[in-house]
């Protein structure tokens, strides 16, 4: 089937990327990798940046999905800030290619515009969820990009860690020290009791 092949064909540039990076990465490499012609590889993509961004747009995809099964409108930041943050958690533990390919791709220069709405769409819920938190009171008047900044920048460091086997974030102790270092940061410290308690 097509989507078969193209998937084989998006499954083997992210195992290609880490490896070359995209400006090493060609048609032919790829081809070879994945048994295929390179003009089977045209069929499906004009170009290497349109084969980049669809792939950054099926990752990013996934994880997104995974967020916001996560995320229930009708509760609180209380009910949904851990549980959101686990669901990142749990998406890119066992997908280390994964995390390593958006972190790579996330600022490239030729990502489209599609793709860099599609970086955005994966906001939405966390702006959301911290303005609900900031009417509750629970979360510091920081403007929102400084909060998801905040709490991307540390899932970011501490899953790097996890990658480089400083640390095991698959450990009750490391994740709960993380998810309380999180939250911490970005709520107000008189109702941090409110919040719950992390879970392994």
């Amino acid at each position: 089937m097509a989507s078969d092949k193209k998937q084989l064909i998006l499954s083997t540039v992210l195992d290609l990327v880490k490896q070359t990076g995209f400006y090493h990465l060609n048609m032919k490499a790829i081809a070879e990798r994945a048994g295929i012609s390179a003009g089977t590889i045209y069929l499906y993509f004009k170009s290497k940046e349109e084969l980049i961004n669809e792939l950054y747009q099926t990752v990013l995809g996934e994880f997104n999905q995974a967020v916001l099964h996560s995320y229930a409108p009708e509760v609180g930041f209380s009910g949904n800030f851990e549980a959101m943050l686990r669901a990142a958690v749990d998406f890119y533990l066992p997908r280390k290619d994964y995390f390593s390919f958006i972190e790579q791709y996330t600022y490239a220069p030729f990502l489209f515009k599609e793709s860099q709405e599609e970086n955005f769409s994966l906001l939405l819920p966390i702006f959301k969820l911290l303005r609900q938190g900031k009417k509750e009171g629970l979360v510091k008047a920081f403007p929102e990009p400084v909060l998801i900044s905040i709490i991307h920048g540390t899932l970011n460091t501490i899953l790097k860690m996890h990658f480089a086997h400083k640390l095991d974030l698959r450990k009750k102790s490391v994740y709960q020290s993380f998810c309380t270092a999180v939250r911490e940061a970005v709520t107000n410290p008189a109702n941090k009791d409110s919040l719950p308690t992390p879970h392994p």
